[in-house]
């Protein structure tokens, strides 16, 4: 079958790779050179140092944290295979959506990539209790790499992609992505619709079930752009029920990246169906990673 591009193509240029050394750490990274050696990207490895109140003696030291961190970033590169890669590594200081705002600026960097130890509540890791701030609010899309996330294709070929979306605007900023990675990888593509409860809509009745089923996956199948050819065909489903964990069970099915959409995150915005809460609750017990695009992103 011919090859027929997305009506734009991703271009990764820089890629930075956030790590606070914990066990998602090096899957992380192998994902992070997967990404910087199949698009000819340029690699950069940051562990953010927090702020060190001096009113808290119970906190680390300042100087013995950062040589820990001089000790461990060298560590984990080496553990990896960056032969073929040009990378850089940075250790910053202060609060981490913060620094790594300053480093997309610095760096023109086209994605980040994060690791979350996929705690909820107090508990949470530094970039577990930051990651969705991050991909709220970054200035690039980000890949958030979580405890159950060991799907990954070999050497980054992803073969199966879930774009999961509930129609409204925000949702739909990860359309693009989905389409040019389905097809730069030729990879399986599928759509999904998942809503808390059924819609009832007023031109069906309420015994056609599978009459509103039809009109779902019928507006699943015209989000895909005019022109535009895929390598299969994609697959659309509906489902109702809690969304998060929905996208999450439909992903144990071998996908290998999901791709959402998100919205930026405001003190008085209600929860939807990606709205606050739910696509880090897909970051967090997702079996592979999740690919999170805001409004400002661009191909």
């Amino acid at each position: 079958m011919p090859t027929i591009s997305a009506p734009t193509r991703i271009k990764l240029h820089n890629i930075l790779f956030a790590t606070d050394f914990s066990s998602s750490a090096q899957v992380g990274l192998s994902h992070s050179a997967d990404l910087a050696r199949r698009y000819g990207a340029v690699l950069y490895t940051v562990h953010v140092l927090p702020h060190m109140p001096f009113v808290e003696s119970a906190q680390p030291d300042p100087e013995q944290a950062r040589l820990s961190a001089n000790q461990q970033l060298p560590a984990l590169i080496n553990s990896a295979s960056l032969k073929d890669v040009e990378h850089q590594e940075l250790i910053e200081q202060g609060e981490v959506a913060e620094v790594l705002s300053q480093l997309v600026r610095k760096h023109a960097i086209d994605l980040i990539v994060i690791g979350t130890g996929g705690r909820k509540g107090p508990g949470k890791l530094l970039l577990g209790s930051v990651a969705e701030e991050v991909f709220r609010n970054a200035e690039c899309p980000v890949l958030t790499v979580g405890p159950h996330a060991t799907r990954w294709g070999s050497d980054g070929n992803l073969q199966h992609i879930l774009f999961a979306t509930d129609f409204e605007p925000e949702s739909l900023h990860g359309l693009p992505y989905a389409l040019s990675l389905a097809e730069e990888n030729r990879a399986r593509l599928t759509f999904l619709h998942a809503s808390p409860f059924p819609l009832t809509l007023p031109e069906f009745r309420p015994e056609d079930p599978k009459e509103r089923l039809a009109y779902w996956k019928d507006r699943l199948r015209a989000l895909i752009p005019k022109g535009t050819q895929l390598w299969h065909e994609p697959e659309y489903m509906v489902q109702f029920g809690p969304p998060a964990e929905i996208i999450s069970r439909i992903a144990a099915q071998s996908v290998d990246m999901i791709v959402l959409g998100v919205k930026r995150k405001r003190p008085t915005t209600l929860t939807k169906h990606l709205g606050a809460g739910v696509a880090y609750k897909v970051a967090c017990d997702a079996p592979c990673p999740v690919l999170s695009v805001g409004a400002r992103h661009q191909i």
